[in-house]
């Protein structure tokens, strides 16, 4: 998950609580928030809300609350992750050394496991997707949109290409069994070792 400084995670909770209590209200809970949460984890969040919310009509809104609140959260997060992406990619590399393009490979690779999906096969293989991603430990915080690929996996940190490329592997040996799979990895990993020789091709298995 990015690591967000307070005052990025006060806009968040000022944009998520925005619609549901007046102005005047809300700064007072934003400097009630700041002095109290301000560098708690997000699970809190439930707890600070239980605080605030002290008549039954903001009771009955406390869970559209912390959805919306942990929206705007993660709305933030993903813009520092581009954001830490895009300064990285705009360092000047020294005189003589290699630039090397992890993740483009990493793009490569999984464009290339799912090239290998029958048509018929594809929208239903692209839900496992979804869904493996959304109960994985690693790959909840992300998400995957078809037709927006490169997106998508921009926002992955390189130490989840592993694990998103095991997920990959483990929908396409339900979909076509395990021989079928090491053959197509074994392809795909010779491929980019051939194209990406600067890359250590191991990071994504």
């Amino acid at each position: 998950m990015a690591e967000l400084t307070i005052e990025q995670k006060k806009l968040a909770v000022e944009k998520g609580l925005a619609q549901f209590m007046p102005d005047t209200v809300l700064q007072r809970v934003l400097q009630y928030w700041e002095s109290e949460y301000g560098n708690q984890p997000s699970f809190v969040l439930n707890r600070f809300l239980s605080e605030i919310c002290t008549n039954d009509e903001m009771r009955l809104q406390r869970k559209d609350m912390l959805r919306q609140v942990l929206h705007e959260i993660s709305v933030v997060e993903k813009q520092q992750r581009l954001k830490v992406k895009n300064d990285k990619s705009v360092a000047v590399p020294k005189q003589g050394e290699v630039v090397v393009d992890s993740f483009q490979a990493f793009y490569d690779f999984v464009m290339a496991i799912l090239k290998s999906v029958a048509r018929n096969d594809y929208l239903e293989f692209v839900e496992e997707i979804q869904l493996k991603m959304k109960k994985h430990r690693s790959l909840a915080e992300y998400w995957y949109v078809v037709g927006s690929e490169r997106e998508s996996l921009q926002q992955f940190s390189p130490q989840n290409y592993a694990p998103m490329i095991t997920v990959l592997y483990a929908i396409y040996c339900d979909f076509y069994g395990p021989i079928k799979a090491d053959q197509l990895y074994a392809l795909i990993k010779n491929d980019i070792k051939q194209r990406y020789p600067e890359v250590d091709v191991k990071q994504f298995l």
